[in-house]
């Protein structure tokens, strides 16, 4: 009877190799999110509720007031992300401010006030670029009578457009 040739040593083997593979992949997973959780921000969680819901009310009364006076506006951001220009469809003589929020970090929202340029022009500089892709934005007079809210996709390329939030 002919003699059979010896086995191969375990680990010339692939399936050793591939049954390993799944539990180290999941160790090294398990490495990666401990990473992001320890470096990244968590949001802040507010303890007072009713406030938060308080001030809701206001935020509402000030969506009416831009609806009332048929207001709407379109911003435009240029190639180096941060000169912004607002263009109003009617003229107001109130002084503006542009506030621009992520939605996850807090410490990426920006507040700057606008320049008039003319009756239905405002322009601004952002102090850092926006080049995250998704961004809440609120447009409002200084004394706080109305804002105008949206939501921006500067991935799509086109100028936002923003209208009273009446609910």
């Amino acid at each position: 009877m002919p003699a059979s040739p010896p086995a191969p040593p375990w680990y010339k083997s692939p399936w050793p190799w591939f049954l390993m593979s799944i539990p180290a992949l999941a160790v090294v997973g398990g490495i990666v999110m401990l990473y992001l959780a320890i470096t990244s921000n968590d949001g802040l969680v507010s303890d007072d509720y009713y406030k938060e819901g308080q001030a809701i009310n206001e935020q509402l009364d000030r969506d009416r007031g831009a609806a009332r006076l048929g207001l709407h506006a379109q911003v435009l951001l240029a190639d180096n992300g941060k000169d912004l220009r607002v263009v109003l469809d009617r003229p107001t003589s109130a002084a503006l401010r542009l506030k621009v929020v992520h939605p996850t970090r807090a410490g990426l929202d920006q507040t700057v006030a606008l320049k008039r340029e003319t009756e239905r022009l405002y322009t601004a500089t952002l102090a850092v670029p926006l080049t995250q892709p998704r961004w809440r934005v609120e447009l409002a007079d200084a004394a706080g009578t109305w804002r105008l809210t949206g939501v921006w996709q500067l991935d799509l390329l086109a100028p936002l457009e923003l209208k009273p939030a009446v609910r």
